[in-house]
């Protein structure tokens, strides 16, 4: 061949193996024209490219058909080394057993076969070595030694496995199927130690785990693996990685050219599995081309282990392992086992004859996956049904969406992390990382976070996740651990779907020792770009979240994080928490966060610690810097303007209409976020709007049908006289104080007095309950009147509308109308709940409550006139 033309094949060859499918046919065609012998000549060289991916072929087969011939190259010795026999060539590179001269020892040589054809080939065996050199794991072959020979032929060198295919090993040792459970451990081992790297193996095989005759495993042949970059995905790269795997073990997304991940390699591993238990492929290739072959793998499912497996070996434990091949070979990536390491447990559930977590496909299970792959077929038959019955089921639903034009969100809780080693120092971790993963997730549009308050007292270690999230009311847990090894921390992310209480998801990454910065650096990345995505987030409402810049610092917030009481309402305690974190801002007072939890301190002291003017002034100052520092934290903007609502204006306090209006503006900016309606929803409630205060409280229900924090939601149904949907909010927290109190109110009111007695004795301490069940327990009048005399008011004028309630009900009227008035005049506005309360029915004879009933008109009113004044900052 001509320079010329062997300089025009190999262009077209260099663009050529860069294309994939049709994209390279269109081009060669092009690019060729009529010129055959050119086209011809290009297609062989990228035929010889990409040989060794396109079918399994045993490396050991493939050596008994090379030439002996090779060995008599000019090169037989060079450096250390002198090569003894080929032990099997593929497409790219060549295997030879060789021995190193000076020591004597038996390594396995690879050399980069004809290493001119192209740089993406030399780059892809570089690669390889580079992988090798990362590992120290005694189940992955180790790499000794690297070079170029003088013509430039890149080589290095492995350790020599003189062992079999894994397959091969089973069947001459005739192993039991636990003795190949405990080899499949071995290898997901090795691939999980891969994966703590960074690195996907992609072309997991018989023919590359080897076993040597005492049983131990090796795992060979990184040819084609992918390093992640630092977010978990694969980092970027050209597609010359062109059929770059063994079709019979390769992932569905694999063969449809998707993106890969931990889960391609989890995929593979099933099947190696499956093979093992089954002594048997999943899936019959016989006269099958590739395209076939691939359509089976992404369309089909494969017989159980169990029903094709020898009959002398299947046993009643098979149950188990069918469920563990399955649950790795699922074609839904997010459907398989979330991790090697999850895989790796239930090996061990099947080793000790315990339950596994994978869950056996019921009936239902595999109809769906039917319907989903025949949906055209059956859609139209099943649309006249699902129309009748649509019509009938959600007349309810669709009538509240319509009303508040809100769509549901995503739930989710994240739990206190596991300490999983001794060092006890780092145990603040536990419920610091949960935080910064639910503070991330915060910012998120159309995801509902559930706050650490609820989800600290479940510990992520223990915890039954599926009985947690029903009663957190979320679709999905986020849990995890930390371990110390050395000077790094390992951690662990772990998301497990409720519903069908499996994984779905988890990364393992390592961040230094002594660096919580760069901790909450990686974690915060891992949240935002690696987790969000498995949980339907694609939005976030700001793309600049806040971060710690000062080690101290933010390792004295973590601190005050982890222990509560230092924030509590004991004033010792609250006072060291304080002295914390105005050191932590003094040393970052760019870290809003901090801020955040330094002005509820404040605010807490004012409150309940006497802290009076000074107190107040300071959480006032504390929320102005958190707020001018973080603007894209919406909720804690509204909360704010509640806290501010709630002072006095001698304390720097606003009134209602200016938090109504602060409120409703953060609120056309976040329209999915649950929180912000329901607090919209109580500055009505306090005003009086009780039907507008109700379609507040019904597009929070819509968003997150079970977010607790909106059990008081039901003290607006209760004054509206809707009791049965105010039970609906009750019970989204019915162990709360405030939701068994208010569940007794709607049975007094509903005339159930023999049910509100059965509460007895969890009443609430709070407002005039024990008044009223002394009531019903027929106590004496003298009695009841002396626990009349002690119900003094509340600084809450929603508890004083309730207890002057409780006493007009017990037929102390005279004394529930001064507590009416003082609720009236905190801004409770109670009308018109006034005049259809069935509870006030004996205060409305009283002279006097006349009066009242006009201030609380008059209240109503201000507020209605004053709402849509000039807008309030919520930095207040």
């Amino acid at each position: 061949m001509d320079p010329e033309r062997w300089e025009r094949v190999q262009e077209l060859f260099h663009r050529a193996v860069e294309l994939e499918g049709n994209d390279r046919s269109a081009f060669l065609t092009e690019a060729c024209g009529e010129d055959r012998a050119l086209l011809v000549e290009v297609e062989r060289m990228l035929a010889e490219d990409g040989r060794e991916w396109l079918l399994d072929h045993d490396a050991v087969e493939v050596a008994a058909g090379v030439s002996q011939d090779r060995l008599s190259m000019s090169f037989q010795e060079f450096s250390a080394y002198r090569l003894l026999r080929v032990l099997g060539e593929g497409g790219m590179g060549v295997v030879y057993l060789a021995e190193r001269r000076d020591l004597g020892n038996l390594v396995a040589i690879k050399l980069l076969r004809d290493a001119w054809l192209s740089p993406a080939r030399r780059e892809r065996f570089t690669a390889e070595q580079r992988t090798l050199a990362q590992f120290n794991h005694p189940s992955i072959a180790r790499l000794y030694d690297a070079g170029n020979l003088p013509d430039g032929t890149p080589w290095f060198v492995m350790e020599y496995i003189d062992g079999a295919p894994i397959t091969d090993y089973c069947r001459r040792h005739d192993c039991s199927p636990e003795e190949r459970l405990k080899l499949v451990r071995s290898v997901a081992e090795a691939v999980q130690c891969a994966h703590e790297h960074g690195v996907i193996h992609r072309d997991l095989k018989p023919s590359n785990i080897l076993v040597k005759e005492d049983g131990s495993v090796r795992l060979v042949d990184f040819g084609i693996a992918k390093q992640l970059d630092p977010t978990g995905q694969p980092a970027a790269h050209t597609q010359t990685a062109f059929r770059q795997m063994t079709t019979a073990y390769a992932s569905p997304e694999q063969l449809r050219g998707e993106r890969v991940s931990a889960l391609t390699d989890v995929y593979s591993l099933g099947v190696v599995l499956y093979e093992l238990l089954a002594e048997r492929p999943p899936f019959d290739f016989t006269g099958k081309n590739v395209a076939e072959a691939e359509r089976m793998i992404t369309m089909s499912e494969p017989p159980k282990p169990s029903a094709v497996a020898p009959r002398s070996r299947v046993k009643a434990s098979w149950a188990n392992l069918d469920a563990l091949c399955f649950t790795a070979m699922e074609k839904d990536p997010l459907r398989r086992y979330p991790s090697v390491a999850a895989f790796v447990r239930d090996i061990d559930h099947c080793l000790h004859r315990e339950p596994v977590e994978a869950r056996g496909d019921s009936r239902l299970t595999r109809l769906k996956r039917v319907a989903r792959r025949n949906w055209g077929a059956i859609s139209m038959a099943a649309a006249a049904l699902a129309l009748v019955t649509a019509t009938a089921g959600v007349t309810l639903l669709v009538a509240r969406k319509a009303t508040t034009g809100q769509q549901r969100a995503r739930a989710v809780a994240v739990l206190p992390f596991q300490n999983a080693g001794a060092d006890r120092s780092l145990d603040y971790l536990s419920v610091a990382l949960a935080d910064e993963i639910s503070r991330i997730l915060d910012y998120a549009r159309h995801l509902s976070v559930r706050g650490q308050q609820a989800s600290r007292k479940f510990n992520g270690a223990g915890a039954d996740a599926q009985k947690v999230g029903r009663q957190l009311g979320v679709d999905t847990i986020v849990s995890g651990r930390f371990l110390r090894t050395g000077d790094k921390v390992q951690i662990t992310l772990e998301l497990t779907d409720v519903e069908s209480d499996r994984p779905v998801w988890s990364d393992v990454f390592e961040v230094p020792a002594g660096n919580m910065v760069a901790m909450q650096a990686q974690v915060a990345a891992k949240t935002r770009r690696t987790m969000a995505p498995v949980l339907g987030v694609s939005e976030f409402a700001s793309d600049d979240p806040p971060q710690p810049k000062n080690e101290e610092a933010y390792k004295l917030y973590l601190e005050v994080l982890a222990e509560p009481d230092l924030v509590s309402l004991d004033p010792p305690g609250r006072r060291r928490g304080i002295e914390k974190l105005e050191k932590s801002v003094a040393l970052d007072p760019s870290f809003s966060p901090a801020w955040r939890i330094l002005a509820g301190a404040y605010s807490g002291l004012f409150w309940y610690g006497n802290g009076g003017q000074e107190a107040a002034r300071k959480s006032s100052a504390a929320q102005a810097k958190a707020v001018q520092l973080d603007p894209g934290d919406i909720v804690y903007k509204a909360d704010v303007l509640i806290d501010l609502k709630q002072r006095p204006p001698s304390e720097g306090g606003i009134t209602p209409a200016a938090a109504y209006r602060g409120v409703r503006d953060l609120l056309r900016q976040r329209p999915d976020r649950a929180r912000l309606h329901f607090l919209l929803s109580w500055i009505l409630r306090d005003a009086g709007l009780l039907d507008e205060s109700a379609r507040e409280c019904e597009a929070s229900m819509v968003i997150d049908a079970k977010d607790g924090g909106s059990r008081s939601c039901g003290v607006t149904f209760l004054l509206r006289g809707d009791y049965s949907r105010a039970n609906d909010f009750l019970r989204l927290d019915p162990e709360a104080e405030i939701s068994q109190g208010i569940a007794i109110d709607v049975l007094l009111r509903e005339g159930k007095e023999k049910e509100a007695l059965k509460t007895f004795p969890r009443v609430p301490q709070w407002s005039g309950y024990p008044m009223v069940f002394a009531f019903l327990q027929h106590h004496p009048r003298q009695e009841i009147a002396a626990m009349a005399d002690r119900l003094g008011p509340a600084s809450d004028p929603e508890v004083n509308y309730l207890a002057a309630a409780h006493l007009a009900y017990v037929g102390q009227s005279e004394r529930a109308l001064p507590l009416l008035k003082r609720a009236v005049e905190g801004g409770y506005c109670s009308y018109p709940a006034m005049d259809n309360d069935p509870m006030l029915a004996s205060a409305r004879t009283r002279q006097g409550f006349a009066e009242i009933r006009t201030e609380g008109m008059a209240c109503q009113q201000k507020f209605l006139k004053d709402r849509d004044g000039a807008p309030v900052s919520s930095r207040q």
